[in-house]
């Protein structure tokens, strides 16, 4: 039977637990600003985590996100110890062309996505694969409690009201100029860049653009501990509907063998409870992205508090089929 797919992206997957390495926290708001007046290195309170530091988890006003491929595998399609996945037990709910299929989570808001007809054969799928995009994407702006300084090359005039910016490329480990399939990355500490600019007029945040983050790593530790041997797989753990692994890939097929030559993740998920589908199912898919930015300061800031940048934080997705 061919069913059209409707994707309700409802913030509500696939990416659990993408960066193994973080931990999820909300930002403490004085009403509708950021609470910056925790001190000038520890200017944010991660409620129900961390406390006060220099980082904290929000809903970002935008999260990007693009997808090569989405299936259901009958077999394990990643299995441990294996150089490449084995995807010959997948259907695809989208299929692998060589592009991208992008989406825009906007705040708490439902967004309709629309995807070509596909066939899912009746049977019991005990695995959902993604191929998506290594860059993630960012659009956020606040207005904060105290004024926030930001650095283009050197630390500048401090303002209330911060935005994105595309002027720099984010990830776990890029201290080195490690070079990307997306061009060279730059640590935004390091390098004296803020991904996110500020000023003390209002209106200014309507400038707010996309900022990315670059995910090429499992390992926290960084490209040095880049597995070679297999995409730098790694298990995720329970990501609530199932255990989760991340596998590095340079193409629709073959894994990554350095950070170098990464540019998306295949995301697998060992269901919990296999998803059955007959003649009549309907597929919906719900995203969340509550905590998937993180607001992250310079801990050693001495005047204003500084942004150092906001990054891309695992999004959650369940695929449900009735």
């Amino acid at each position: 039977m061919i069913i059209k797919q409707s994707l309700v992206l409802f913030i509500s997957l696939l990416l659990s637990l993408l960066f193994i390495s973080k931990a999820n926290a909300t930002c403490e708001m004085t009403g509708d600003a950021l609470n910056t007046s925790n001190g000038v290195g520890t200017p944010v309170n991660d409620i129900g985590d961390a406390g006060i530091g220099d980082a904290c988890n929000y809903v970002p006003d935008t999260y990007q996100v693009e997808f090569y491929r989405m299936s259901l595998c009958t077999s394990n399609p990643d299995v441990a110890g294996e150089a490449q996945p084995d995807l010959s037990s997948c259907v695809d709910m989208l299929s692998e062309t060589g592009a991208t299929t992008q989406v825009n989570i906007v705040g708490t808001t439902e967004t309709a996505l629309d995807v070509p007809d596909f066939t899912i054969p009746a049977g019991n799928y005990p695995y959902m694969v993604a191929r998506l995009s290594a860059r993630l994407g960012i659009k956020h702006a606040f207005e904060a409690t105290t004024p926030v300084a930001w650095a283009n090359g050197s630390v500048q005039d401090p303002g209330t009201y911060c935005w994105t910016v595309n002027n720099v490329l984010t990830g776990i480990d890029n201290r080195d100029g490690q070079i990307t399939p997306f061009g060279t990355t730059v640590d935004a500490g390091n390098a004296d860049q803020s991904n996110m600019q500020c000023s003390n007029t209002a209106s200014d945040v309507s400038n707010a653009e996309f900022s990315y983050e670059v995910v090429y790593v499992n390992d926290e530790n960084g490209c040095a501990s880049f597995d070679f041997n297999d995409g730098d797989r790694a298990d995720a753990g329970n990501v609530g509907n199932g255990e989760g692994i991340s596998r590095m890939m340079q193409s629709a097929t073959t894994s990554a063998t350095s950070c170098a030559n990464t540019n998306s993740i295949l995301w697998t998920i060992d269901l919990t409870t296999p998803l059955v589908v007959t003649e009549t199912s309907n597929f919906v898919m719900n995203f969340r992205t509550t905590d998937a930015v993180s607001i992250d300061f310079n801990g050693g800031a001495s005047d204003n508090p500084l942004i150092v940048k906001v990054g891309a934080d695992p999004i959650q997705a369940y695929l449900t089929v009735n």
